[in-house]
């Protein structure tokens, strides 16, 4: 059933991408396919109508080949740009269609369980394979037009002679073992392939430029992905070698059989028993049969490749679908009453046993400006992942305003939320479109980009750029600025300011970049929105931070150690308890003494 389920989607993917394009393409390819046995078989006509003195013969011989001749040419002009456009439709259609799955899925738990990821780059690095689908199904049915007129040919000399395509059909047993192995052994190095491609990423990336020749890793990283090149070069080379040896000896056996039958045939023809048309019919076909028996082969490669990437197409629509929490369709609050509450929630990563989080609860008072500190470690971020609901807890729950997060709709949830990270992302856009995509609704909104550039203290950024708001950033472009980390991390802050009354904000060390003057100016800012976000909507605003002159700033104060919260309370309430935050801060004020 899964079998059908899969061919089906590879047809109903092709046909959806370029209806027209294919019915038209099909019936061209499988006109051009039978041109050449027809026009092979024309002149075995041609040749009875010579031998034996009968115009009617030649006439006919020559009117099949040049009518074959002529379908192939119109075939030729019209279908190869038709197949070409079908093509280019199926690959967009495919990656259109692998970007909608995966961008649908909400959570993160895809990106973390090493079983999924290598299933996911091996969907990405043969989505190729996907997109060749369509030409591969043009093919099979030339195919099957190619050979369903080479067997009416063969068996119209002789039905014994139709005992050579089943010889050559050894070719597509020997495709299949070939098949399955190769796929085995990508499967196998996909890990290597992995590991190849990040290596790649950090020798490209300038941020660590410096340290790889400060310390001369370069070579030692060459040396690393010329090693994982070479095991995985040497798992796939040699699955191809196997296969190679096998369609050799196949092909070694059919050829034999067939200069048998040819030898067969001419010896029928001296008795009288077979035309020299026949014996001319037999010799042309025989590289058409090889030919086709190699297609046949060739198309049951292909169509396995298809089949099997179509396969692991389906398997990740069935994950986002099982992942995709349809069932939480309550709609977000558009202000919080009494707030967000944590009760005994625990947390360990897919695929890990060991627990990040445990019986954590904790209430977070709307209006309320919350830090959460404590060593590295010790849970803080995995706790900003669980507000923004990019998982859902192990154990436990959590509520906004008594309502199960699990609950409520993670689009209507997060379209409520805005979130500044320490590694954010560096959107090589122009500086409007950085800033902007921070509320999409509001892209466009000049004066909200100003005012958001504003409050995340990016003024001097944007004024020091050659064109403003409409300077191309990164290295990429011909015309493009480079900006420092310090200027990279204020647009980004300024891109968390777009929405303006977010029921949560999350700043995650979104300042580490900064320097502790600007950080506190920035977190000065934070406290004021938060203030007035506290009076309308009630919004929370949740910091990490490591500087204490900052996360003395909120209202409540969360004292992280070992996934535990330790301690709860305002600065100087914890400062007087004398425990681990008094500890921290006083190790912390020391280094400025």
């Amino acid at each position: 059933m899964r079998s059908l389920r899969i061919c089906w989607l590879w047809l109903s993917t092709s046909f959806r991408a370029a209806p027209l394009l294919m019915t038209i393409s099909a019936v061209l390819v499988a006109a051009r396919a039978v041109t050449a046995p027809l026009q092979t078989y024309g002149v075995s006509r041609l040749v009875d109508g010579i031998t034996e003195d009968e115009s009617s013969t030649i006439a006919l011989g020559i009117g099949i080949i040049v009518g074959a001749l002529a379908v192939s040419f119109v075939a030729d002009v019209v279908g190869w740009p038709l197949q070409d456009t079908a093509q280019e439709r199926m690959a967009g259609r495919v990656h259109a269609d692998l970007l909608d799955v995966t961008t649908g899925i909400p959570g993160l738990t895809h990106h973390e369980r090493p079983d999924v990821a290598d299933r996911l780059e091996l969907v990405r690095e043969r989505a190729w394979r996907m997109g060749v689908g369509a030409e591969v199904l043009l093919w099979a049915f030339a195919t099957i037009a190619n050979t369903v007129t080479v067997l009416g040919l063969l068996g119209s000399v002789n039905p014994l002679l139709l005992i050579l395509p089943l010889l050559g059909a050894t070719r597509i047993w020997s495709a299949y073992l070939s098949s399955t192995r190769q796929h085995k052994a990508w499967e196998d190095s996909m890990p290597q392939e992995r590991l190849i491609d990040r290596l790649i990423e950090v020798a490209k990336d300038p941020r660590v430029g410096l340290e790889l020749r400060v310390f001369g890793l370069g070579q030692v990283l060459l040396d690393r992905i010329f090693a994982l090149q070479t095991e995985r070069f040497r798992r796939r080379v040699a699955a191809a070698r196997w296969g190679g040896k096998v369609d050799g000896s196949v092909r070694l056996v059919f050829g034999l059989a067939y200069a048998a039958a040819v030898v067969w045939i001419i010896a029928r023809a001296r008795n009288g028993q077979q035309t020299a048309g026949d014996v001319v019919l037999v010799l042309l076909l025989a590289p058409q049969v090889d030919q086709m028996t190699g297609g046949i082969a060739r198309n049951v490669y292909w169509v396995g490749e298809v089949v099997r990437s179509f396969s692991r197409y389906d398997w990740l629509r069935t994950y986002a679908k099982e992942n995709s929490w349809k069932s939480s369709t309550t709609a977000a609050p558009a202000r919080l009453a009494s707030g967000i509450e944590l009760r005994n929630v625990g947390f360990s990563y897919p695929g890990t046993d060991s627990a990040v989080l445990t019986d954590v609860s904790l209430s977070l008072p709307a209006g309320s400006a919350v830090a959460l500190v404590g060593e590295n470690g010790a849970g803080k971020t995995t706790l900003v992942k669980l507000l923004a609901r990019m998982y859902d807890p192990t154990t436990g729950r959590v509520l906004v305003d008594g309502v199960d997060l699990s609950t409520i709709s993670p689009d209507a949830w997060r379209s409520q939320l805005s979130a500044g990270f320490q590694d954010f992302v560096k959107f090589e856009l122009a500086a409007r479109d950085v800033v902007g995509l921070g509320d999409v609704d509001r892209a466009s909104d000049e004066a909200a980009i100003r005012a958001a550039v504003a409050r995340g203290d990016a003024q001097s950024v944007i004024g020091g750029l050659p064109r403003g708001l409409d300077t191309q950033l990164g290295k990429k472009f011909t015309d493009g600025v480079e900006l420092s980390g310090g200027q990279w991390q204020r647009l980004a802050l300024a891109r968390a300011f777009m929405r303006e009354r977010p029921l949560l904000l999350l700043l995650d060390e979104p300042t580490a970049a900064l320097d502790p003057e600007a950080e506190h100016r920035l977190y000065e800012q934070y406290a004021a929105a938060a203030k007035i976000a506290a009076t309308e909507t009630g919004g929370i605003t949740v910091l990490v931070s490591h500087r204490f002159s900052t996360v003395r700033m909120a209202d409540l104060i969360v004292v992280m150690h070992n996934g535990r919260v330790e301690e709860v309370g305002t600065h100087e309430a914890l400062l007087a308890a004398g425990h681990r935050y008094a500890e921290l801060f006083e190790l912390q004020a020391r280094a400025y003494r």
